[in-house]
This record gives structure tokens, sequence and C-alpha cells, in this order.
């Protein structure tokens, strides 16, 4: 009987769990989607590029042995708060001249997360042990934010404009992400839980989980007849330490696992295509 009430609270508290973030995702989305029902600019691109992930793997605090690279990629929509058929200063307010609001779905991967630098030098067992350990993760984002444009931005969508090319940016938003992470330390790429670290054989997490993110970035675009190219750098923070599959219980490790992302795209304006 106790064993049932408790398997039932862990499954009861997993769902609450799992409401409350789907919740907090539906309100994020349902604000993009008021502004997108208005008479406003819509923008669709791609963009890509090279990531490093802060993680458990590595020293934290010793830059070349912490840092995974890896790659990621995003469709983006973007928002403009003023119509697409430009009536001069008609309605328009210092918040539609300088934001947008970006909407992306991402993926990011790493297959070759493991252990660099003084930790896997030397002989001892717990040096062979962080030698053998490799990682895996792969992770896809949803998430909005909101762009302050230190230039007019409908000075600068003006077909005429030839001189503003450059429109530099920085912006803040949230994200929710789904991630998997994997763990191996054996030859065939297996686990043998008894050859992990003391501190890990009973902290690792290696089945999906999610968690949501805050963004900071800064970038610019640049503009090329009817498209835009964007250049981006991102830090990303996540609220979840088990991005990479492990979670340092001994103090080693105070942060959750982070990013930064450096991403060049091409953004595309609807109304221009639509002509």
């Amino acid at each position: 009987g106790c064993v049932f009430f408790h398997k039932l609270r862990s499954k009861k508290g997993l769902y609450m769990k799992t409401y409350q973030k789907l919740v907090i995702l539906v309100l994020l989305f349902s604000f993009s989607k008021t502004f997108s029902q208005l008479d406003l600019s819509h923008e669709v691109g791609i963009v890509a590029g090279p990531l490093s992930m802060q993680t458990d793997y590595g020293e934290r605090n010793h830059f070349p042995s912490s840092n995974q690279s890896t790659f990621g990629v995003a469709v983006v929509h973007y928002l403009s708060f003023f119509g697409s058929n430009y009536n001069w200063r008609n309605g328009a307010t210092w918040f539609s001249d300088h934001f947008k609001l970006r909407t992306e779905f991402s993926y990011y991967f790493n297959n070759s997360l493991e252990h660099k630098g003084e930790p896997i030098e030397g002989n001892r067992p717990i040096n062979d042990q962080l030698r053998a350990m490799k990682g895996e993760t792969k992770m896809y984002n949803v998430g909005v934010q909101l762009e302050y444009y230190f230039k007019n931005l409908e000075d600068y969508g003006l077909l005429f404009n030839t001189a503003d090319k450059f429109a530099p940016y920085i912006s803040a938003g949230l994200q929710y992400n789904s991630f998997d992470a994997e763990l191996t330390n054996t030859s065939n790429g297996g686990l043998d839980v008894g050859n992990l670290p003391a501190k890990w054989q009973n902290n690792f997490f290696i089945e999906p989980d999610n968690t949501f993110s805050f963004t900071l970035s800064a970038g610019t675009r640049y503009k090329m007849n009817n498209i835009d190219l964007v250049a981006d750098a991102r830090f990303q923070s996540f609220f979840s330490d088990r991005i990479d599959g492990l979670d340092q219980v001994d103090g080693s490790s105070k942060n959750n696992d982070t990013l930064i992302l450096f991403s060049v795209g091409i953004v595309f304006d609807l109304s221009n295509i639509s002509r």
C-alpha cells in the first residue's frame, strides 16, 4: 500500500510539473499569436552556426576544457510592429520604430562531449574513469525574444533608403528546451555505472527531459535588396544542470549549463515575396 501511494504521488508530481511547463509555454506563444493577427509586417528566415556548450565535462573555470564545440540551426519568424504598407509616421510609435518580436524553432546537438585538460592527465583510476566517459546530447528549442534596434526600423526598411545597410540590435528572450542526453564509458558504447567516478554513479540523467532557458543576444542586420543578412551572438543560460546528462553534487559545479552561439542567416520579408 505504501509503495502504491508513493508511486501515485510521484506520478502526480510529474504530471503537475509537466502541466505547469505547458501552461507557461502556451502563454509564451499566445503573446506572439496575438500580434500575428494584427496588420503587422512578417519576415521568415533560417540561421545556423557554431556553438560552444559549458557543461560538467572538463573544468568549469578552465575555458579550453569546459567548452564543447558543436552546431545549431534555427527557423525564425519576425514580427514588426507596423504594417507592410509604409505610411510616413501614420500611427508610428517609438516602440514600433525600434522593436521586433522574434519567434524561433531551433535544434542543437553535440556528439563529442568528453573531459579534457588536467582531470584526464595521469594514471590514477579517476583519470582512467574520466577519460572513458563520452557523452552526447540533442536539443529542440522553441521560444521568443524581443529585439531592440538602435536605428529606426521603418526608415531602415524603405526600398529607396540605400544609405542604411546595417541595423545593429540587442535582445533578450525565453525558450522552452526539450533535450535527450547519452553517456557511455565502455569500448563497445555501453555504460558501466560501477566504473563512473563516485560522484556521478547516482547522478547521471540519460532520459529525455525538458527545461527553460533565458537568452541574451547582440547582432546586426545587413540589407541586400529584398532580403536581409543577419549575424548574431547569443548567450543562453538553462534552468537545469542536466543538459549534458550529468549533475555534480559535490560542490565542484555551482552553475547550470550554458552555451554561446554564433550564427549567420538570411531573412525574407513576406510582403516583398507576395508582391
